[in-house]
Formats: structure tokens, sequence, C-alpha cells
């Protein structure tokens, strides 16, 4: 019934009862209650030597009894496409871990980018405030032009309306 193909990953039962206990296997120690997860018998319970090594197959004194009664195709069926689900699922989560890794650098990236460009704004707006000889002389800064042409253009403003006004 393909018990030596039971995957390495198995999981032993910590709750024991007075039957379970008292039933030991062939080397005379207490049985293990473990679950098979094999696509044959998905999540179903099978009593073994607790010599029993799943990812090595050896087997103690080769006891062996289901635990369990055996499950209906369907929930066969049912478990075992939920667990592909969970694989999926896992999958996906780490491609996800690993994009979100990505952009938190891209990120960090642009950060550094946009930094650079305001340091360059910041340094071309200084050489715009400095003469290019050293002195003061004839010097005006952007804004000063902008104040000086809106004080022109009022002034224009203001003579046109005095002049009809006369």
């Amino acid at each position: 019934m393909g018990h030596s193909l039971l995957l390495a990953k198995m999981s032993r039962s910590t709750s024991s009862s007075s039957s379970r206990t008292s039933r030991k296997c062939n080397c005379g120690v207490s049985l293990a209650l473990v679950k098979s997860w094999t696509t044959d018998n998905p999540r179903r319970r099978f009593l073994t030597c607790k010599f029993y090594n799943p990812s090595t197959q050896y087997r103690g004194c080769q006891y062996f009894k289901w635990f369990d009664e055996e499950q209906c195709q369907w929930q066969k069926d049912v478990i075992n496409q939920l667990l592909l689900d969970k694989k999926l699922l896992k999958c996906e989560s780490e491609m996800l871990k690993v994009e979100n890794e990505h952009l938190i650098e891209q990120k960090k990236i642009m950060s550094e980018k946009i930094e650079m460009l305001n340091l360059k704004l910041k340094l071309g707006e200084k050489q715009m405030e400095l003469p290019s000889n050293g002195s003061n002389e004839g010097h005006f800064t952007l804004a000063t032009m902008f104040k000086v042409g809106f004080v022109l253009v009022v002034v224009v403003v203001l003579l046109k309306l005095l002049g009809r006004s006369i």
C-alpha cells in the first residue's frame, strides 16, 4: 500500500491516551502516532515504532498500523488541493518579499538621486547669486530682478492711469 513512500514531512502527535501508551511495538517501546502526508493518504494518522525516521525511511522494528480509517476520495482531493494552494501561496509570498526588497532598494536609490538634484539646484542658485568677478558690483539676484520688474510695471500702469485722468 506504499507505506515506504511516505513523505519526509511527518508530524508526531503529542497527545497520548492510555490505550495508545499501553501498546508497544516489537522493540518494546510505546508506539508513535504519526501523520502521513502522501497524496494517497493525506493527513491520515498511523501507529509506528518510535524509532521510525521519515527522512531516512528507517522503521525500527517495522511496526505499522493505520490509526485512522481510510478517507473518501473527495476528502483526499480537498486536502491535497488545500496543500497545493498552501504551497503556491507560500511561493507567492516569497516572491512578493523579494519584489518588496527590490522596491525598497529602488526607493533608496531614487531618494539619493533626489538629494543629489536638490544639492545641484542649491549650488546653481548660489552660483546665480554670486558675481563672476567676486564683487557685488552690478550684481542682481533673480528675485531682485523680478521685484524691479514688478515695480516698473506698477509705475507704468500708474503713469498711464494718471495721464488719462489729467
